[in-house]
């Protein structure tokens, strides 16, 4: 849900509204990824809210909350003194979730209060993510990290991505030419000195996007609960899912697999499995019998939201320069 902050709300109020939406986005996400892997299945128990209030560091009535907002939505159905479950009619079979109806109707509602228009807005919002096509380079140090961060700023964000690794461009004596040419760098923190300089120089930003800190307390400590499969491109990555994940509880059961060294085929029929984007690529064909699970998006709400600002800021320049009524014209001034 979008919000402002009216100058006559406290402070305070505004931050544990905030830390509402963050908790109601975790949940949500979690729930459905689980649904779509089949992890979860309708009429499933949810954690308590007081093991939820543990996990985010807040009082257990802010987790009620979120949680009523889920059932709004549909996602989980709310028994008094019973717990909370995923909702009956969730497609377990599918994972299909039920339409966003009332997210939707609020965001008409917030533009309508801003003076947009039901039928202008979708217009606005194309013409702010579309007018540009924008060029992105993922930085990392593995291809595991670069192929997933490609994906998320292509089916994310709708950039035109490519992934580099960060060895071939320190020290290297040309560029590669997907770097001269990109309108963003973006780089895990363990490389944001470097891409920084780099962006200075060739006069480009970069975002340095930080990691869901929630996948680590949250959906893997679920997961782990029972043996998990995780299929990796190279050793260097599952070394670092190890050290990931190592304060989690039940560590014991992540089983890494590096594809092309181990047989896939010892994985057992319908055990959570994790693969990455880059091992996805190059399955072809070859069946895995765990419950794939489906791919979580990494780059946390703080991250995604620079990329957005980029986004729409360098298409509302583009808009102006191009078409100054464009702005005040939707849509009759296409």
């Amino acid at each position: 849900m979008l919000r402002y902050r009216p100058t006559f709300i406290s402070r305070t109020t505004y931050q544990v509204a905030e830390k509402l939406d963050q908790i109601v986005e975790t949940l949500r996400g979690r729930v459905l990824r689980f649904v779509q892997s089949g992890t979860l299945t309708a009429g499933d128990r949810l954690p308590s809210a007081r093991t939820l209030a543990r996990e985010f560091n807040v009082d257990f009535r802010l987790i009620l909350n979120a949680y009523r907002v889920l059932a709004n939505e549909g996602l989980v159905d709310l028994r008094a003194r019973g717990g909370v479950y995923v909702a009956e009619k969730f497609s377990s079979t599918q994972g299909v979730p039920p339409r966003p109806d009332v997210w939707i109707a609020e965001v008409l509602t917030q533009a309508l209060a801003r003076e947009i228009r039901g039928p202008e807005l979708a217009e606005l919002f194309r013409r702010c993510t579309e007018t540009l096509r924008l060029r992105a380079v993922a930085i990392a140090s593995t291809d595991d990290q670069t192929f997933g961060l490609r994906r998320e700023l292509v089916e994310d964000f709708g950039l035109d991505a490519e992934g580099i690794l960060a060895e071939s461009v320190h020290g290297a004596s040309s560029l590669p030419l997907a770097v001269r040419r990109a309108d963003l760098l973006v780089t895990t923190e363990a490389h944001a000195e470097f891409v920084r300089g780099l962006a200075q120089t060739l006069g480009v930003p970069m975002i340095a996007v930080e990691v869901r800190s929630d996948l680590v307390g949250g959906e893997w400590a679920l997961l782990l609960r029972q043996p998990v499969y995780a299929v990796v491109a190279t050793e260097e990555f599952g070394r670092m899912l190890r050290e990931f994940f190592k304060s989690v509880p039940g560590v014991e059961n992540l089983h890494v697999m590096v594809f092309g060294r181990d047989d896939l085929t010892a994985i057992p029929r319908g055990a959570p499995t994790y693969i990455t984007q880059r091992v996805r690529a190059s399955l072809s064909g070859i069946e895995i019998r765990g419950s794939i699970l489906p791919p979580a998006r990494t780059i946390r709400s703080e991250s995604a939201r620079e990329i957005f600002a980029f986004i729409v800021a360098a298409n509302l320049k583009a808009m102006r320069s191009l078409a100054p009524a464009a702005i005040t014209a939707l849509p009759d001034g296409q």
